[in-house]
């Protein structure tokens, strides 16, 4: 029994190439943005595609390490990673080549991220990536970087545009604080009422207050609350919301962070938040470039 060859136009799952016209209309869409953080102050830099993955992946959690591939290097018989994220390749520019250069270092790029698998929301497995990072940042930067965000895809052209904030530590810091369980933290993220309850007791009130929307008991959401009343004022045509306890897919974020979307895509724009490398805060944001070209197209 023969078995017929893989016609050549097949592809592996998640890889998709761009042809002629989108390919023009991602680079001048990358070029825009680019040039327009230029003149708010972000220099450009280029990490590399390739790096040892027992550096680029150094406290990094599971579910990173598990969607990177990975292969032994055929000269010097390292085990080399493929980027997952571009921003990891940021910070290992931040930790080593800029590691002496003056903070804060306030740095765009665009490049390409490649994993082992998607997920629900984003089943692409290479996509591009164009975004900007401030590494040692002050606390003003989550107004400024969520604004400019905003800012960024409003000049492009992008309208009803959808924003979530976030603070992915809460859940956990709070757990711990209060002696509870830890699968609690999964409940909060489903919202599972039921879950909730039998897990927190006592302090499950507490928690309904947070996912209701009342911030004025847990003093870590102050940032939070302060940014939601802010980008209200100055940015009312878009929607915004607060999920605290949310976080799938921010495994690199330490504090208030956020995703974006917007009426005419199903799926994340983009996302960014504070994080940090070897102990310096930080905070940026990435566009994902194929769901832009895609919501651009749609308008």
């Amino acid at each position: 029994m023969s078995v017929s060859p893989p016609h050549p136009a097949l592809r592996p799952d998640g890889f998709t190439p761009l042809l002629a016209g989108l390919a023009a209309r991602d680079r001048t869409m990358v070029s825009r943005l680019l040039a327009a953080w230029a003149q708010a102050g972000f220099e450009q830099v280029a990490p590399i595609q390739v790096d040892e993955a027992q550096i680029l992946l150094k406290n990094r959690s599971a579910q990173i390490a598990n969607r990177t591939f990975r292969f032994m290097d055929p000269a010097s018989g390292a085990m080399l990673a493929l980027l997952p994220d571009v921003t990891l390749g940021i910070a290992r520019l931040a930790m080593g080549e800029l590691a002496q250069a003056p903070r804060p270092l306030r740095l765009s790029y665009e490049g390409q991220a490649i994993r082992v698998s998607g997920s629900p929301s984003r089943p692409a497995r290479q996509f591009g990536q164009v975004g900007l990072e401030v590494i040692g940042s002050q606390p003003d930067m989550l107004k400024e970087l969520t604004g400019l965000a905003l800012k960024s895809l409003s000049d492009l052209g992008v309208s009803g545009l959808h924003l979530c904030l976030v603070h992915p530590p809460l859940a956990h810091d709070m757990i711990s604080r209060l002696g509870l369980p830890s699968a609690l933290a999964a409940a909060l993220d489903r919202k599972d009422e039921g879950k909730i309850r039998a897990l927190a007791g006592e302090q499950a009130a507490h928690f309904f207050a947070i996912l209701a929307g009342d911030f004025s008991g847990e003093p870590a959401l102050k940032p939070l609350q302060e940014l939601r009343e802010d980008l209200w004022a100055d940015f009312p045509d878009v929607v915004i919301r607060c999920e605290p306890f949310e976080q799938r897919g921010f495994a690199l974020q330490t504090g208030p962070s956020f995703a974006l979307y917007a009426d005419s895509f199903r799926g994340e724009l983009g996302r960014g938040g504070a994080y940090e490398v070897n102990g310096e805060a930080c905070f940026g944001f990435t566009f994902y470039r194929d769901a832009l070209l895609q919501t651009l197209i749609q308008k």
